[in-house]
């Protein structure tokens, strides 16, 4: 409400005179009215007043305001309380808190219009209060991180204090698999049973996990992966020596060619000059040479047999040939896979 007086800052302070003399108009005003007119008036509490609207016209001052005046020296006068009752939590009691605001708003009605009154309203209004707030007073013995996750809802007619751990709560915590819900500072939270046979597990207990199934397939993982590396390990060894024996003999062979030595003919005798492996059939000093193949003509006859291959190449003598005849060969270069 707005009272049609100017505000000052004396006004803000409880145990000024001016917050004392209007204290007393107001209870003997207004709340005498809620007294008489309203049956479940308990008390009212938390006046606050503050600088409100204008003031009306009727009630300023005729003479001209100075420049230097503030807002609060032509504010009207702003009264803010709270009006506890007495409202019995059975059936239906927010119908009943409706018809008490209903005549809230009446009385205020009332003592505006009236011209005797010790106070002048310019404007009154009642508002309703939230369910919640009812909450924070029921809960005023809770700590205040536990008060934060309640709520009030009307169940059968009544208004109740629940947590997020009942259905009827806006953001309710379901919990799944006859799983339990309790709250703590931290939140709602979901506690999953516990049995021999199954295990619950997730958020909401969501997730079932059979022991016998997971301690099954926990083995066979087990084995398998013992399998693995017995068979990886078998096999790096027999690799490894694989690997070794190669190396070896490959080192052996390496050493025995470097330790003997190759050559032909031995060292005590004279090597031949090239002429020595020149073709003893074409070479210049030779009986048959390219000369002799001039005349060739074979001869064929029908009642004569042939036992012997026809070959146009001349025959050749291998009394020629030496059988002695010496080689020189150079000592081969060996290299192992090693080296590459």
């Amino acid at each position: 409400m707005e009272i049609n007086e100017k505000f000052t800052d004396d006004h803000t302070n409880p145990s000024s005179d001016a917050y004392q003399d209007f204290l007393k108009r107001f209870n003997e005003t207004v709340v005498n009215s809620y007294e008489k007119e309203i049956p479940n008036f308990l008390r009212v509490e938390n006046i606050i007043l503050s600088a409100g609207g204008p003031l009306q016209r009727s009630q300023r001052r005729k003479r001209s305001l100075p420049l230097k005046e503030t807002i609060s020296d032509t504010a009207s006068l702003k009264v803010e309380h709270d009006i506890l009752l007495n409202i019995e939590n059975d059936k239906n009691p927010t119908d009943t808190y409706e018809n008490i605001v209903k005549n809230v708003a009446i009385v205020l009605d009332g003592i505006k219009n009236k011209t005797d009154s010790g106070l002048v309203l310019n404007k009154a209004t009642a508002s309703e209060t939230d369910l919640n707030e009812v909450c924070i007073k029921a809960l005023e013995g809770i700590p205040e991180n536990f008060q934060k996750y309640y709520e009030a809802v009307l169940l059968g007619g009544k208004v109740e204090c629940v947590t997020p751990c009942n259905g009827n709560h806006k953001n309710a915590k379901i919990c799944k698999n006859s799983g339990t819900c309790e709250v703590s500072s931290q939140g709602p939270s979901c506690y999953c049973p516990y049995n021999d046979d199954l295990w619950y597990l997730g958020a909401d207990c969501s997730l079932q996990v059979h022991k016998i199934g997971f301690y099954a397939g926990l083995g066979s993982v087990a084995a398998i992966a013992v399998l693995t590396v017995a068979f990886l390990t078998a096999y790096l060894i027999i690799n490894k020596r694989t690997v070794k024996r190669n190396k070896d003999i490959k080192q052996e062979l390496v050493k025995e060619w470097l330790e003997d030595d190759f050559e032909w003919p031995p060292q005590k005798k004279t090597s031949y000059t090239a002429d020595r492996y020149d073709n003893p059939v074409y070479s210049p000093g030779g009986r048959h040479t390219q000369d002799s193949f001039g005349n060739y003509k074979p001869y064929f006859s029908a009642n004569q047999s042939y036992t012997q291959n026809f070959s146009p190449e001349p025959s050749i003598d291998l009394r020629y040939i030496q059988r002695d005849q010496f080689m020189k060969m150079d000592r081969p270069q060996i290299r192992s896979s090693f080296e590459t």
